[in-house]
């Protein structure tokens, strides 16, 4: 046999095999998400001239990621490619805990560290925890926070609250939804706690 009909027989066997394997593979969707914490509790009084400013909050290395992370182990997290938070999770949670606080009325004015006023109270924290807790059954959506509010106007700065704020809530299945829900109100919880803490440790506040 020439090379010529070589050749032709080699290609039809390859059209005859792209007829029989599709060569195109499908890949899982990528979804994206967001936590959103809506108060629903009274306004408290607010303290006249007050200004708190709430620096951008850090999150642990493990944590810092776009990507949903869950515990499988005592030793063992996992990170889901496909799953994952529409902005970096401590812009995200910034933003909902600065909306949280200004829905309190503690604070004449809350705003972010860029904000046009001088502050008389600045608040910061970690993010410690926020991940979903696969290790036993019912899973869990973990979410904890430290917080720290100072007092700028003193020399040094002095310390007004510094507390670890901590959730573990049940969730139905572990699907990234019900894993998203179950840090909703982990959230609330954790800013509920930190409401009633500044309640109680800010001084000349009103009944």
């Amino acid at each position: 046999m020439t090379a010529r009909p070589l050749f032709m027989s080699f290609c039809l066997a390859l059209l005859a095999l792209g007829g029989c394997i599709n060569l195109t593979k499908s890949y899982p969707e990528k979804h994206s998400y967001a936590l959103e914490a809506i108060r629903q509790g009274k306004t408290h009084a607010s303290i006249p001239g007050t200004v708190l400013k709430i620096r951008k909050l850090r999150a642990s290395p493990d944590f810092e990621g776009k990507e949903l992370v869950y515990r499988t182990s005592d030793a063992r997290y996992e990170r889901d490619f496909y799953n994952e938070w529409f902005v970096p999770p401590n812009a995200m949670l910034t933003q909902q805990l600065q909306n949280w606080l200004t829905s309190t009325g503690l604070f004449q004015y809350v705003m972010d560290s860029s904000g046009p006023l001088p502050a008389t109270h600045l608040l910061e924290g970690t993010v410690t925890a926020l991940y979903g807790d696969y290790r036993a059954t019912p899973a869990k959506a973990a979410l904890g926070l430290h917080v720290l509010l100072i007092d700028p106007a003193k020399n040094p700065p002095a310390i007004v609250l510094q507390r670890d704020y901590r959730s573990d809530i049940p969730i139905a299945d572990r699907s990234p939804e019900a894993l998203v829900q179950g840090w909703n109100t982990a959230l609330r919880s954790i800013f509920d706690g930190l409401v009633d803490d500044l309640y109680k440790g800010l001084p000349h506040r009103q009944p």
